[in-house]
């Protein structure tokens, strides 16, 4: 497994596709050895999950990045149920970098220095699309209203300009 595992309520959420594609929610109360085919796992899926990037827990939904692709697939956290489909992502590519959320906004930024903004709506639609003139292959941070990315040679802070008032 390369990609981080995450959990919220008592429910771990792990996701492999390197040797093979899986991944799982698993209740952690009373899980001990071997739980195949036990009620420790809530749900399971074999198809197009995450390799290198981590999966987002946000809310009552789960995304995660096909492989290295700009695929996007929003699970319910509960069901693992896909009810939108996949999104791809336009102007998104190679993708090492986790997404991130904070105010009903999904992050997602790739090697090539493009960070594409979602809604975290049911289905996400595409807010938009910024460029760096460099690659970014670590997770974005967000540290109250601000979005720091790491680019191969700089730190980017981006933040809401407020102009100020006119005399």
């Amino acid at each position: 497994m390369v990609a981080t595992p995450v959990a919220a309520d008592g429910v771990v959420y792990a996701a492999s596709s390197y040797d093979t594609q899986a991944m799982f929610a698993i209740r952690l109360a009373g899980a001990n050895g071997d739980i195949t085919g036990t009620r420790q796992v809530l749900w399971s899926r074999r198809r197009s999950t995450p390799y290198v990037p981590s999966p987002l827990l946000y809310g009552d939904s789960i995304y995660f990045l096909r492989h290295y692709q700009g695929i996007l697939t929003r699970v319910e956290k509960a069901s693992g149920r896909e009810p939108h489909g996949t999104l791809r992502l336009p102007g998104i590519g190679n993708i090492y970098a986790s997404p991130v959320a904070a105010a009903g906004r999904i992050y997602v930024s790739d090697r090539h220095g493009a960070t594409i903004v979602l809604s975290h709506d049911k289905p996400p639609e595409i807010l938009a699309l910024n460029h760096l003139d460099e690659g970014v292959s670590a997770s974005a941070v967000l540290v109250q209203n601000d979005l720091f990315l790491r680019g191969h040679h700089h730190l980017y802070c981006l933040s809401e300009s407020k102009a100020a008032p006119r005399p």
